[in-house]
């Protein structure tokens, strides 16, 4: 019996400043209260952030490529709705 993959999420929060932070987890709504509680010394002063997008379950590598993508063009926002579209079409 083959093992199942796991597989990741590429999420990216965002806070009232318009700051954007992108990262990888099993689960997205889990690692926005660890943000919001201040357990990450990055983002700990820019808190309080709201989860503005999350990718469906992707691979290992898949997650990685798709999260330097985002961390590329994490201020503009065009770039991020062309590459989150294109994510969510599944393309």
């Amino acid at each position: 019996m083959a093992k199942a993959e796991k597989t990741y999420i590429v999420y990216l929060l965002k806070n009232r400043m318009n700051r954007r932070f992108t990262g990888i987890t099993d689960d997205a709504d889990k690692e926005l209260t660890r943000h919001n509680k201040g357990e990450f010394k990055g983002t700990k002063q820019f808190k309080p952030w709201q989860l503005e997008w999350y990718s469906e379950p992707l691979s290992r590598n898949d997650s990685l490529r798709l999260e330097e993508q985002l961390r590329l063009h994490k201020k503009s926002t065009s770039m991020l709705e062309q590459i989150t579209k294109k994510q969510d079409m599944g393309l």
